[in-house]
């Protein structure tokens, strides 16, 4: 079964899917938070493949687009790292209780920017997250000192507000800034549970050593796997397959 779910956070609604095993039942269930631009769908939609084949295996899914993303209510400019993380707390107490969901089997992925964001509930939440999956995640200092937006010149595109244009998106001139309030390898250390860390080695966006950093914050919690020659977000069949593969055996073995 899959049907579109609705959530208001500070009046704005976020606009979802959901995916669940057909039949009554309560699930492990896994939410997905989509990277910096993306959207509940991300490339190759990618997130749709796994959720259906999560669903196929027996496990829930929630995807929601975040506020200015997708189809989701408001701005991208209104955008901030926190803003999404205090969307993805309030995601996961709106599927917590839900009357589908194994409150005692929740999981987490995000991807690129939303790997950020999970560390971070991951760590806010140790009671309650049982199962953590990072694909090619960022981290903080890579997001500040990247500076999404500059031309080769070095320069930003600015509006006269100060708002950086993103490929047609404007950026909040205060998101570097308040990058700076979040540590994610510092909040993963409250998380106690299993991890799973993919990230591939031809990804230029975050780089792949990033991903030993994460290992090495989760305490020899988080299994590493590499995938050979695979850009940010896995854009070819095989690179998809088997990041699909790992991550569907890895919350089988951990929520179940």
């Amino acid at each position: 079964m899959q049907k579109p779910i609705e959530l208001v956070v500070k009046g704005k609604t976020l606009r979802g899917m959901y995916h669940c095993p057909d039949g009554e039942g309560i699930y492990p269930t896994v939410i997905l938070f989509h990277g910096f631009t993306g959207d509940k769908l991300e490339p190759h939609r990618i997130f749709l493949k796994l959720s259906r084949r999560l669903t196929a295996n027996g496990m829930a899914v929630v995807r929601f687009d975040f506020s200015g993303s997708g189809e989701s209510d408001g701005d991208f400019e209104e955008m901030t790292f926190g803003s999404e993380v205090f969307e993805a707390q309030e995601i996961l107490k709106f599927v917590s209780y839900l009357p589908t969901t194994d409150a005692e089997r929740i999981g987490l992925l995000g991807l690129s920017m939303g790997g950020a964001v999970a560390s971070i509930i991951a760590g806010k939440n140790p009671s309650t997250v049982k199962a953590l999956v990072l694909w090619a995640a960022a981290d903080i200092p890579t997001m500040t000192s990247r500076h999404w937006g500059k031309e080769k010149n070095g320069q930003f595109l600015c509006n006269e507000h100060g708002q950086i244009d993103i490929g047609g998106l404007w950026l909040n001139e205060n998101f570097y800034t308040e990058l700076a309030n979040w540590d994610t390898y510092e909040a993963l250390k409250a998380y106690p549970g299993p991890a799973l860390i993919l990230h591939g080695t031809g990804d230029d966006v975050i780089p792949p050593a990033i991903a030993e950093q994460y290992q090495a914050a989760l305490g020899g919690r988080a299994r590493l796997v590499y995938i050979p020659e695979a850009d940010h977000t896995f854009n070819r069949h095989p690179w998809e397959e088997q990041v699909l593969t790992e991550t569907i055996v890895f919350l089988k073995n951990t929520l179940f």
